[in-house]
């Protein structure tokens, strides 16, 4: 399993651009300097800061300080500029080798945030709350307000606030916000000047997790207060997000015709990098490296990407071949100690690359260049491998990989697929004639007309046809313990909640199948009235809820009307919820099947309650 969140070491080849990016991050002649990451989620950019702290932390001829950064802590706090400015301060305070000779300095600029927050509260909330809230400010003790029962309550309340507005005013030369913005980031400069760092590297993740006041009030700290000489900040985020973000809070520019989120951005980012989303063969890559990262030692596992690096792979964009990895592992790589974590065989290994190797290319195609959907796709693989093991369900894993695959790309497919292997007892008949029919064709057979089995032409797609090929083939195969698995994901989840077994809930999807023909249809209803009364009580609750989820089913709850007279009248009143505005000339001809006193019944509380115009009812009642 992998952690949904930055790797530590580099699959994706990022390594290249941590080390430019590190490179320019440290230049004198470039700060101050704010770099922005622009990627989309899951694109890698949290891993890429991981590299970039690796690289400058190990500048072995120069003092780099580097402070790491989670914007999204910050999400609970009143002012996200003192929040990040406080920890940076409080990072910095950590970092003893680089700034012992700064104690002093970094305290005081501790208590000019703690009065910065303080003096935002007062205008918001007033005096009283704000020194309830602070910490930082002298020791005073107010009274309740609401419990000032006398003028001498009162004269001590007004007495204290009075000390403490000359105390905050003393704390802000001149009580400006200009005059505190210009004089915080004067000291700020002058810390960083006289410390014994050459560089301060701020790097600041999940910007675009925040609501979008917290990210603008972030990327206002940076360009108000904290860009001096000699410091770098490294911002990873989603430039949609940001530019969202930008819009909301300047509606009235945006309105304009202004590109205004283009222009902030620019003024606080110098230096933008974008991550190009990845192609194809990269994600199938990725896939390949994350199995071997799961089952290889971790310098077992250095060594491999090492080799592949060596022979040009990630630079030329070529395929990594699962023979390949297998072939490096085995024979290429020599160590002292055992080559496969604790528990793992070399059959396993070989086992789960060949698997992947085989689907690797139809997955990638259907993952849109995201290393993070890439990982989740694997995580559920493993999941249901290992529900399977523990209640020693016997399975495939190629073909539990192939389904998922198919769940991926084309979840409506994934669910019809769902309901031919649950009426035909797990091995699909519609399948079978799938393959025979596309893959098997000859040049002499006549054309196939996809419709015949199915109203999804998707089937009969290219990218179907490839799915099709993906060995292992899966005709008579018993596909419902993959499905009983995956029961979270195919569209029958809300008959689950009803309480049917398998074989009732095969027959309300027999009743509801609306390309049999009407006599056998029929035939299925009536046989209803030879259940007992519990099952054919829930069973027609599965065909309410089949009707729910698909209007078209108004054609089985009047054969249902017809045959069932238990239920006639829930039946009617499910007949009555139809949208005066969306009843059509089709639902009429369907009611026109009812006996003439329920078609009646229905056609005057559609034309006197919901306006519907009788002439339609007689047109369809001739």
């Amino acid at each position: 399993m992998w952690a949904d969140d930055a790797s530590k070491i580099d699959m994706l080849a990022y390594r290249p651009y941590a080390d430019l990016i590190t490179e320019i991050a440290i230049s004198e002649r470039m700060n101050p300097l704010t770099i922005g990451l622009f990627g989309n989620w899951g694109s890698g950019k949290s891993t890429l800061l991981n590299l970039i702290e690796e690289q400058t932390s190990s500048q072995s001829d120069k003092q780099i300080a580097v402070i790491k950064v989670n914007a999204w802590m910050f999400e609970g706090y009143e002012d996200a500029k003192t929040a990040l400015m406080e920890a940076i301060l409080q990072g910095m305070k950590e970092n003893q080798s680089l700034f012992e000779s700064s104690k002093d300095r970094i305290k005081s600029l501790s208590d000019r945030i703690n009065w910065m927050a303080v003096g935002k509260t007062i205008l918001k909330q007033g005096i009283p709350l704000a020194i309830a809230g602070f910490t930082g400010v002298p020791p005073l003790v107010l009274p309740n307000t609401s419990n000032l029962d006398s003028p001498e309550d009162v004269q001590m309340h007004m007495d204290q606030a009075i000390k403490f507005k000359e105390e905050y005013i003393k704390a802000q030369p001149q009580g400006n916000i200009i005059e505190n913005i210009r004089g915080f980031r004067e000291d700020f400069g002058t810390l960083i000047k006289e410390s014994s760092v050459d560089n301060l590297i701020v790097l600041i993740d999940d910007l675009d997790r925040c609501n979008p006041d917290r990210i603008i009030e972030t990327l206002e700290a940076i360009k108000l207060f904290l860009s001096v000489p000699r410091t770098t900040f490294i911002i990873a985020m989603d430039e949609n997000i940001i530019s969202y973000s930008i819009k909301r809070k300047y509606p009235q520019l945006n309105e304009e015709g202004l590109n205004v989120s283009t222009d902030y951005i620019e003024k606080i980012v110098q230096l933008p990098i974008k991550i190009a989303e990845l192609a194809e063969s990269d994600i199938k890559n990725y896939m390949l490296l994350l199995i071997a990262e799961m089952f290889l030692e971790e310098n077992v596992l250095n060594q491999l990407l090492e080799k592949l690096k060596g022979k040009g792979i990630f630079i030329k964009g070529e395929i990594i071949s699962g023979t390949e990895i297998l072939d490096i592992v085995k024979e290429e790589i020599v160590v002292n100690k055992q080559k496969y974590k604790n528990g793992i065989t070399e059959e396993a290994f070989e086992q789960q690359i060949q698997i992947f190797n085989s689907i690797g290319s139809i997955v990638a195609s259907s993952l849109k260049g995201n290393p993070r959907q890439t990982k989740r796709f694997l995580n559920t693989f493993y999941i249901r491998k290992r529900l399977a093991e523990i209640q020693k369900i016997e399975f495939n894993l190629s073909i539990l990989a192939k389904l998922m695959v198919l769940e991926y790309f084309d979840s409506d497919l994934f669910k019809e697929l769902f309901q031919w292997q649950f009426e035909h007892s797990g091995k699909p008949s519609q399948l079978k004639i799938l393959e025979e029919r596309i893959l098997d064709k000859k040049e002499d057979d006549e054309p196939f007309n996809i419709e015949e089995i199915s109203k999804n032409t998707t089937w009969s797609s290219d990218k179907m046809r490839r799915w099709l090929v993906t060995q292992p083939r899966l005709s008579d195969i018993d596909l419902s313990p993959y499905f009983y698995l995956a029961k979270d994901s195919v569209s029958d989840r809300r008959l689950f909640s009803i309480n049917l077994n398998q074989e009732e809930r095969k027959y309300i999807n027999q009743i509801c199948d609306l390309e049999i023909n009407v006599a056998v249809r029929r035939k299925r209803i009536e046989l209803m009235l030879e259940m007992d009364e519990i099952t054919r009580n829930e069973i027609f609750k599965g065909v309410l809820e089949k009707y729910h989820q698909d209007k078209a089913q108004l054609e089985t709850l009047v054969e249902c009307y017809k045959l069932l007279p238990q239920y006639k009248s829930k039946i009617f009143d499910e007949f009555k919820k139809i949208d005066g505005e969306n009843i059509e000339f089709t639902h009429i001809l369907l009611f026109q099947n009812l006996d003439n006193d329920s078609f009646n019944k229905l056609k005057e509380y559609y034309v006197e309650r919901k306006n519907v115009d009788r002439k339609l009812w007689e047109i369809g009642g001739m």
